[in-house]
């Protein structure tokens, strides 16, 4: 097998975050008790439905049930943290968690009073993210802490308790807050994602350990749902909800109930809890509805969605909670302590018996989708982006083409392998649940699971040789020293007869192309994270190797392509951090043509859009067309079903 060259970070060039000109700071954040609270315009049922979650909030805490609540990093970057501390001081919340840019964005006030860089400006000189004191301090917490056995919310904790007098307003900093209050908080990390990755002292096994303990925290609070409690997620539109499916699912498969289960949604997407939208609509992948309203109801429970800015809806929320509390004179009680996970007691199914949407008999080849049409395909900036790939491969450029998980689940194996094995692929990067699909096809020949009842009969994503086969693989892989792709292809080029469909598979493919194929993870999103053989280190080690490949790649991506189909969050984050290790280290990238392909509508997206517009949010926007391009190259957007937008390309691409 062909091993492909890594990108070291040890020359990246870190600047002192002192010098460094925010966005947010200390001066601006919101006081609970002084500050006038901003109207929130409801929108039809709105206010009656918030009228319920109040009280439904206030009813479990009087009974001891947990309060848990999930958010991405705007939730700090609006200056809400002070009203997230005083629901932890004032008993509402049970327990913390956010992402790994929330973590960095809480921990930078708690040390510097400030946070959040002007990207737009940085990323062209290769600056964006290399904060000296950011980076440091937060890899030294995480590489201290995982030899103690902490989780990274815990570890990062640790670091300022041990180095006080670095941190003058850890007053105003959530998880230290939460520690002193006794509430667990933990950070759900995406290998590639955060700025701190790009530091030459990062150790993405490390990262991936902590993180991991933190999912296995998560899921102990999620038990105490068992029989009733509420879930709260601000504005993490994958992670929180991923997440908290799969907490769900590990407790469902113990026999724990999971009923009267209330979920709320905050952000200001245009998705409505009251219709029922097609798989040919850009709601119905919107992973809140999905896992808090679709998935929850078959459990018994009651998902609600809200839509407003941060600095609307959680002030009105506070304030909501404690008024109704008085009203009702009543007590919050602490929850029980949460049991710890017992992975080893879980029951585990054969593959075999699990009904899956896609087969690999009935995976469409190309020739069948040559008469298929798009209406995109006339689009005179679709031919730009045609002209361009087929430049680039003449000219011998870099392809960088990145999946999301519903690509491999549509079906569209046969064509992406014809442009793998025609050149117009050169680099194939893949998020976790994309990777394990193909994983799985090419060694049982089906996958994408039929959750129509899974979650209640406690199977989802509890399937046996999947994760027996795939850990063991990434196990054997890493102690050679290989990434997570790396591992998936050597076992494929190792043990082929174990691998009876690999001819469907886009990993197979690249190994058979001779090219990379990178795993990009989230932790605990993906199903392989639910089996008792996980090893959470090795999960981020692998996937933080894949990363400084990727990273190689970009750093030579100058006058090529970066393609992104279906992820919105991961893909974007990986590709802009790699985008400034590369110009950071001194590598010219900047006459890139850029293409993101999805089934969300964005109208003019060259056209300004400010906080207060749902799209200002859509990391393809910024992170694929905008920002990548503004030195040099051009960015668009197409708007179709993959099964549409991968065929035309095929079809209309010269052979």
């Amino acid at each position: 097998m062909k091993t492909h060259a890594r990108l070291s970070f040890q020359s990246v060039k870190t600047n002192s975050v002192f010098t460094r000109k925010n966005l947010v700071t200390i001066a601006n954040m919101a006081q609970p008790y002084t500050d006038e609270i901003s109207p929130w315009p409801v929108q039809g049922n709105e206010e009656s439905a918030f009228a319920g979650l109040v009280d439904r909030i206030v009813e479990a805490r009087a009974a001891g049930k947990p309060v848990i609540w999930s958010m991405g990093a705007h939730v700090i970057k609006n200056g809400m943290s002070r009203y997230v501390i005083e629901m932890v001081r004032h008993g509402i919340l049970t327990h913390v968690s956010g992402n790994g840019a929330t973590s960095i964005h809480d921990f930078e006030l708690a040390f510097l009073g400030e946070t959040s860089e002007d990207v737009a400006a940085s990323i062209e000189d290769g600056s964006f993210g290399m904060w000296e004191e950011t980076g440091k301090y937060m890899n030294e917490a995480v590489q201290h802490g995982v030899t103690r056995g902490w989780g990274y919310g815990e570890s990062l904790y640790r670091y300022l308790e041990r180095n006080p007098q670095r941190f003058p307003h850890y007053e105003d900093c959530v998880f230290v807050q939460c520690q002193l209050a006794g509430v667990p908080y933990t950070c759900h990390i995406s290998i590639g994602t955060d700025i701190i990755h790009q530091h030459p002292i990062v150790d993405f096994e490390a990262l991936g350990a902590t993180s991991g303990r933190d999912f296995d925290s998560m899921c102990s609070s999620i038990a105490g749902l068992a029989d009733g409690g509420v879930f709260l997620n601000f504005g993490s539109a994958i992670s929180g909800p991923e997440i908290f499916l799969k907490a769900l699912s590990l407790c469902r498969n113990k026999g724990l109930p999971m009923r009267d289960i209330t979920a709320a949604n905050f952000d200001i997407v245009p998705v409505w809890a009251d219709t029922a939208p097609s798989e040919e609509q850009s709601e119905y992948y919107y992973r809140p509805r999905r896992n808090m309203i679709d998935r929850l109801q078959k459990l018994g429970g009651e998902g609600l969605l809200f839509h407003g800015l941060h600095d609307r809806t959680i002030p009105q929320l506070f304030r909501r909670v404690l008024q109704r509390k008085q009203e009702l004179e009543a007590e919050f009680v602490p929850p029980g302590k949460p049991l710890p996970p017992h992975r080893n007691e879980h029951l585990l199914y054969p593959v075999s018996s699990r009904p899956d949407r896609l087969h690999a008999s009935g995976i469409g080849k190309l020739d069948e989708l040559q008469e298929k049409g798009w209406s995109g395909e006339a689009d005179p900036a679709f031919r730009e982006c045609l002209s361009a790939l087929e430049r680039s491969r003449q000219e011998g450029r870099s392809i960088l083409v990145n999946l999301g998980g519903n690509v491999v689940g549509s079906g569209m194996n046969s064509a992406l392998i014809s442009l793998i094995r025609r050149g117009y692929i050169t680099h194939l990067a893949l998020n976790g649940a994309a990777a394990f699909q193909d994983y799985e096809l090419a060694a049982f020949g089906h996958t994408e699971e039929d959750d129509s009842d899974s979650l209640q009969r406690g199977r989802l994503g509890m399937w046996k040789e999947p994760g027996e086969r795939m850990h063991d693989c990434l196990k054997r892989g890493y102690a050679q020293g290989l990434g997570y792709g790396e591992s998936l292809m050597k076992d494929m080029e190792d043990r082929g007869e174990l691998y009876p469909y690999k001819a469907y598979s886009l990993i197979f493919a690249c190994l058979e192309q001779g090219i990379p194929c990178t795993v990009h993870i989230t932790l605990g999103t993906d199903a392989i994270q639910q089996h008792p053989d996980v090893d959470y280190g090795i999960q981020g080690g692998a996937s933080g190797r894949d990363f400084r490949i990727y990273a190689h790649t970009v750093s030579g991506l100058d006058g090529g392509a970066f393609l992104n189909f279906g992820s919105t969050v991961t893909g974007p984050e990986v590709f802009l951090k790699a985008l400034s290790i590369s110009r950071n280290l001194g590598h010219t990238v900047s006459r890139i043509m850029t293409a993101n392909f999805d089934i969300v509508r964005l109208g003019d997206y060259h056209a300004k859009v400010g906080y207060e517009d749902w799209d200002y949010y859509y990391r393809p926007r910024k992170n694929i067309i905008h920002r990548p391009t503004s030195l040099g190259g051009k960015g668009y957007h197409f708007e179709g079903l993959h099964r549409e937008t991968i065929a035309a390309l095929g079809r209309m691409l010269n052979p």
